[in-house]
């Protein structure tokens, strides 16, 4: 018996053996079709998808041979990767390299062998896909041919299975650090719910006070204007900061607190309020109410800060003089209030109102609107998640002949998983 030498290559082609991460895994079907081929199209009774490791020579795929693997230095397969042609022994007995080889002369009486070397990363043989039988024989032309387009197979099968281990392997990289991120920006935002709730005590107090002062005795003109600055600004500030705490919120914190109750009250409550803002302003605040069906449930306090925060915006860009903002009510069709914001400031792009309302921009947009930036943003966002929590919904539209109409459209009667109370 004659042992086949070293492959003049042999650590690299054993390293990128090791890359492939196959020896000792599960069958596969992929591996299993080819050599159940071969052993058909060449008549065989064995047919093997052989790599040769170190010690020994494993078979991924094996057609009628039990054994899963042999000592290398009695591999036919050892002798075979040496070269780059297919490797044929027609008769074991008459070749001196074999015929006194253990896997001749016992189980499992190789007498004819036939194997195409399979190559991996690098175009290094990796081992075979060979066929055996236990009789003298030679192969045809056409089942050479097919042996070499199977070997081509196994190859693309490797190739295969490696690209998907690769892919797994960048997937789990990218889960993890997926995770990763999602526990940092969990933590993230926690801090930051639990700085905006620390604003809000201070904000509210300033608010208090400041209206203690407005309505208490008289002030002089110019500490009545100073003071009507802080609360606006307060108010101001103490409204994006809530926003924020509503906008970053998820779905399932948003829970509406929903009653019944008269639109005419809230609607002459939200213009009082939002009047206040409009002294010594020569801006012009509009209401028009035209309701049928006046009664509607909802969450009271979330439309509220609706409008007063779609009312700001209108304010913030409408121009001094005589612009007009305002306020409007109606029922389209039973069933339904619609409410609209009207204003006269700079018109809003169509690219900028397909984005309006998102708390974020999606990566490599702009906002094109200033009414879309900064506390805006939070603002228009949380007017959006506070209308679907009611299943109605929000758009916005020109206001002919200058200006846009933030419109809403809720049901007077609305149902969802997110209501509570009666």
């Amino acid at each position: 018996m004659k042992v086949a030498p070293p492959h003049p290559q042999e650590e690299a082609r054993l390293a990128a053996l090791d890359t492939l991460e196959i020896l000792d895994t599960l069958p596969e079907t992929g591996f299993d079709d080819l050599t159940r081929l071969a052993s058909q199209l060449c008549g065989t009774p064995i047919a093997l998808v052989s790599l040769v490791d170190h010690y020994r020579q494993w078979f991924k795929s094996r057609v009628g041979l039990e054994t899963p693997e042999t000592p290398r230095d009695l591999a036919f397969c050892t002798h075979a990767i040496l070269g780059e042609q297919l490797f044929v022994v027609e008769d074991t007995h008459r070749d001196e390299r074999f015929h006194d080889n253990p896997l001749v002369t016992g189980g499992p009486h190789v007498r004819f062998y036939a194997g195409i070397p399979i190559k991996g990363l690098g175009g290094l043989n990796m081992g075979t896909l060979c066929i055996i039988d236990h009789e003298p024989r030679q192969l045809t032309p056409a089942q050479a041919d097919a042996l070499v387009v199977l070997g081509r197979q196994v190859e693309a099968q490797l190739l295969l299975r490696l690209r998907v281990r690769e892919l797994e392997r960048r997937e789990e990289e990218l889960r993890s650090q997926r995770d990763t991120l999602a526990s940092v920006q969990g933590q993230k935002d926690e801090l930051m719910q639990k700085v905006i709730r620390d604003f809000k005590a201070p904000l509210t107090s300033i608010l208090t006070h400041t209206a203690f002062t407005l309505y208490g005795p008289p002030l002089p003109e110019e500490v009545l204007r100073a003071t009507r600055d802080i609360r606006d600004a307060a108010d101001s500030l103490h409204r994006t900061v809530t926003n924020l705490l509503d906008a970053s919120g998820d779905e399932k914190s948003f829970t509406l607190n929903a009653t019944r109750f008269d639109a005419h009250l809230l609607l002459s409550e939200v213009a009082r309020d939002f009047q206040q803002r409009l002294v010594s302003s020569p801006r012009r605040f509009i209401q028009t109410v035209r309701l049928v069906e006046p009664l509607i449930t909802a969450d009271r306090e979330l439309l509220r800060r609706t409008l007063l925060n779609l009312l700001d915006n209108s304010f913030q860009y409408t121009a001094l003089g005589s612009s007009k903002v305002m306020l409007e009510a109606s029922n389209p069709e039973p069933g339904l209030l619609e409410l609209r914001v009207r204003d006269e400031g700079p018109p809003i792009s169509p690219a900028a109102r397909a984005h309006l309302f998102e708390a974020h921009l999606p990566d490599g947009h702009t906002p094109g609107s200033g009414r879309a930036e900064g506390g805006n943003r939070l603002a228009l966002a949380f007017c959006r998640r506070a209308v679907q929590a009611h299943g109605g919904w929000v758009w916005v539209e020109d206001n002919h002949p200058k200006g846009v109409a933030f419109c809403i459209r809720l049901p007077v009667r609305p149902h969802g998983p997110l209501f509570s109370g009666s």
